[in-house]
């Protein structure tokens, strides 16, 4: 009779946990910082006497220099460690989100946005790579989904005390909450090691800077790769991230309505991110990408037809649509780091994320460009359906892995994995 199967989280132990749950809630109060602004907004253009055209560039400020984050902190890590780098990007975000609070003008906030922008994108690299590279082989899918879902659930708390915080003490007050991440960071200082890979090769790296290193003929072509396949996740996700409650509000919802079908899709993309972890490390990451995304191009349509008949179905199929579709970015990092040597991983990850979550900036752009052809709800589903097949097309041919072939001689930096008995087998990736 075979022995059942080891338990997945039987092999790893309370230092793996722990570095776990400091990434994550590091991950959740950056998902609460960025997308604070978001609710205060109409509080900003009031005091500051700006019209909303004006005061959207402070959400997009964040984007400006979150390439410049990726490479600077995430050059931190590959030089001196991930643990180091993740308490800049820590610190980054939160100083800059603090000091909006002060802020006496427009030109002011806009420049402390700048600041989160540096951090946030530093920390989303650093915090993925000292999780993955802390965990066992064979269950890291599941610790880039868990870790992704820390951000969603940042995003809801700051829509649960929005109101409160806001009637009683004034929008800036939110702002000075942002603060809180940096005493994660003294924890983190005092009793988290550097146990990872980026240290069993640290004595072998050549010296340099490894944001620089992204340009060599061996990384390059890889590089261009994996920011096309985040530039184009993109632009399938955000159009709906962005416009969803303006279309919802189009197709005549009310403002309980709209909440109400929000918190479908939020919780959705929530609970998909933990399960794609589970589904990442049953079937393999790219298979994971594959399946996951297929299956959402079947719900596209359904969704934006049904329009206002049912609230329930609406919210039912939003929640699936989102479970699979936008759940499915709890393994970007997973999948990223797969191509990416550990001494430039950092620097690779970091930036190609972040040049390709440009096309976070374009897409409620594009989205209502096509809504004066062709109406918003369908301008969503066109750009949804055809940049989700761009990605799986992305990820079938695998293409940054055939680059890498090409350039290094292997398909990813993860091609075996060790099993909890000791054995190798090959990786599914």
């Amino acid at each position: 009779m075979a022995m059942a199967a080891r338990p997945w989280y039987k092999d790893l132990s309370g230092q793996h946990w722990r570095a776990f749950w400091a990434a994550w809630i590091g991950y959740a109060l950056d998902g609460f910082d960025f997308v604070l602004i978001t609710y205060v907004l109409t509080n900003i253009a009031d005091e500051f006497h700006l019209d909303l055209v004006t005061a959207s560039t402070l959400i997009s400020a964040s984007f400006i220099t979150r390439w410049l984050g990726g490479a600077v902190v995430g050059s931190i890590a590959d030089r001196i460690g991930r643990k180091n780098a993740m308490i800049a990007g820590i610190w980054l975000y939160a100083l800059g989100t603090f000091l909006c609070g002060f802020a006496w003008n427009y030109w002011s906030l806009f420049a402390f946005r700048l600041i989160v922008g540096l951090g946030m994108a530093g920390e989303y690299s650093a915090s993925s790579l000292y999780v993955l590279e802390s965990w066992p082989k064979h269950v890291r899918n599941k610790a880039s989904g868990f870790l992704i879902s820390g951000y969603n659930v940042g995003s809801l708390v700051v829509a649960f005390i929005y109101p409160f915080i806001t009637a009683h003490f004034g929008w800036r007050v939110l702002f000075y909450i942002g603060i809180v991440p940096v005493i994660l960071t003294l924890y983190m200082r005092k009793n988290l090691p550097e146990h990872t890979e980026w240290q069993q090769t640290s004595t072998e790296k050549a010296g340099g800077i490894s944001f620089f290193k992204l340009f060599s003929p061996r990384i390059l072509p890889v590089f261009i790769a994996i920011t096309l396949f985040i530039f184009a996740a993109f632009l399938y996700s955000w159009p709906v991230q962005s416009l969803l409650p303006t279309y919802l509000k189009s197709i005549g919802y009310d403002a309980t309505g709209v909440s109400q079908v929000m918190f479908a899709a939020n919780f959705g993309t929530l609970l998909g991110c933990i399960f794609a972890g589970f589904l990442g490390d049953r079937v393999g990451t790219r298979r994971a990408y594959i399946y996951s995304l297929l299956i959402s191009l079947v719900l596209i349509l359904p969704f934006f037809i049904i329009g206002k008949a049912n609230i329930w179905l609406l919210g039912l199929l939003i929640f699936v649509l989102l479970f699979v579709s936008q759940g499915i970015a709890g393994l970007h990092p997973k999948f990223m780091s797969m191509y990416f040597a550990p001494e430039v991983r950092g620097s690779g990850v970091g930036v190609a994320y972040n040049l390709g979550s440009l096309g976070g900036a374009i897409a409620p752009i594009w989205g209502a460009f096509f809504a004066n052809l062709m109406g918003l709800g369908t301008a969503l589903a066109v750009l949804m359906f055809f940049w989700t097949f761009v990605v799986v097309a992305l990820v079938v041919f695998d293409v940054p892995g055939r680059l890498l072939q090409r350039t290094a001689g292997i398909r990813s930096y993860e091609v075996q994995n060790t099993t909890p008995e000791g054995t190798v087998e090959p990786s599914q990736v």
